[in-house]
């Protein structure tokens, strides 16, 4: 579960880092996800999460607030059903659950390719393990497909949802079929964080695993 959860959070050291190739043809979905990518340096947002089976049945809900400082630096607070704390400094990705009192730890850089982090941390390495394609628009929000070119990656298909203000859903789908949407709300960006946001410290007296 632990992994799942890193190559979900990995996602978005891809989003946090340059835009595509100028060159390249875009339809509106990519222009906005173009211009997510060249303008946006930190980001923060409440996230409702939820897992079910790829005919619908809710595995898992979740929800908490999400702070993104590229590149690669981020956090999840998940505020419910249980706590649970996920930050990357840049260096180490640490995963903190409170009602076990346990710390797991790793460098970012083995969690990496060929994960979809490659959305926020270093844009090219989304067109390196992903083909991305229009899919539809309703409501001003576009879709867009990313298709893994390796059967290595966790996610056979990803899913991102924009409009003019930038990202505004997820959706994963993994090599066991089941699907994780993220919806973000109350979104803010390019605001000042404060840096101990993408600092962490176990607390005294939990197990902490991992380098």
């Amino acid at each position: 579960m632990k992994s799942f959860f890193i190559n979900i959070f990995l996602i978005f050291a891809v989003l946090s880092a340059n835009a595509f190739a100028a060159d390249k043809k875009t339809s509106t979905g990519e222009a906005y996800l173009d211009k997510f990518l060249k303008t946006t340096q930190t980001l923060e947002a409440n996230f409702q999460q939820t897992l079910r089976t790829h005919d619908g049945e809710v595995l898992q809900q979740t929800e908490g607030k999400f702070y993104l400082n590229r590149p690669g630096k981020f956090r999840w607070n998940y505020q419910s059903p249980y706590e649970q704390v996920i930050v990357s400094d840049g260096v180490r990705i640490w995963i903190y659950d409170v009602d076990l009192q346990q710390v797991t730890v790793q460098k970012q850089s083995e969690s990496l390719p060929p994960t979809p982090m490659a959305l926020l941390d270093d844009s090219s390495k989304l067109y390196q393990s992903f083909d991305v394609s229009p899919l539809d628009e309703h409501d001003g929000i576009y879709r867009l497909k990313l298709q893994s070119k390796t059967k290595e990656s966790d996610f056979a298909e990803i899913v991102v949802g924009l409009d003019a203000t930038g990202l505004r859903f997820m959706q994963l789908h993994d090599q066991f079929k089941q699907v994780t949407d993220i919806v973000f709300s109350n979104i803010s960006t390019n605001t000042r964080l404060a840096k101990e946001i993408f600092q962490f410290v176990p607390p005294e007296g939990v197990d902490v695993f991992g380098g």
